[in-house]
């Protein structure tokens, strides 16, 4: 996971297929909610959630790695992406995922 203008602080696997803000869950300690209703800034997912072009989406991630932000791992060259979850596979990463396997000790685990 890429925090912009920070750096990247966490590595994991994505469990299923992109959900919709309204439909997507999370496991909170009072049972399974849609995340739309309990995370911060909820109000911005429930804006756009009737509209397809316009809803957040969401993938669950099983994280293999993080760290805080103030940890974050950022250097020159590395190639960044827009959306916070993606997978690298464009001949530009190639460069930014072998630094990031350095980091990120964790990284081939369980790949």
């Amino acid at each position: 996971m890429n925090i912009p203008k920070t750096g990247f602080v966490g590595v994991g696997i994505v469990q299923s297929a992109v959900e919709t803000a309204s439909s997507f869950t999370i496991n909170t300690a009072d049972g399974e909610k849609r995340a739309m209703d309990v995370l911060k800034y909820s109000e911005l997912y429930h804006r756009n959630a009737d509209d397809p072009d316009k809803s957040e989406y969401f993938v669950p991630v099983k994280w293999l790695e993080t760290r805080s932000e103030q940890e974050a791992i950022n250097e020159v060259g590395f190639f960044g992406n827009q959306n916070t979850v993606c997978k690298p596979t464009t001949p530009k990463w190639r460069h930014t995922v072998e630094r990031l396997k350095r980091y990120f000790g964790k990284w081939n685990a369980e790949l």
